[in-house]
């Protein structure tokens, strides 16, 4: 989001779509709302921490000025996939085993 303000002139994104593997926690959800994105597409819901509706429902929320077009279950078997692969990893190098 950085970069595209960056690129962009603006830190306002709102004719931008944001496409991400997992739900967004709460912290993203809000530099989502403030970057005024449009739109919101999401691979993998995350019943843990995610925020679009799952764990919480941060996104759309009454009491924000923003809407953002929320979109989830796109490739949802691929993102689940890249994820638990990704944490896989993590634990690999992190918590080496005898």
């Amino acid at each position: 989001m950085r970069r595209a303000g960056r690129r962009l002139g603006n830190y306002r994104l709102p004719a931008c779509t944001l496409y991400v593997t997992i739900e967004p926690c709460a912290m993203c959800v809000g530099a989502i709302v403030q970057a005024r994105i449009r739109r919101l597409v999401v691979g993998a819901l995350d019943p843990k921490a995610g925020a679009c509706g799952s764990a919480l429902a941060v996104l759309n929320h009454p009491k924000l000025n923003h809407r953002v077009e929320f979109e989830s279950g796109v490739l949802q078997a691929e993102c689940a996939e890249i994820m638990r692969d990704f944490f896989r990893e993590r634990r690999k190098t992190t918590c080496p085993g005898p």
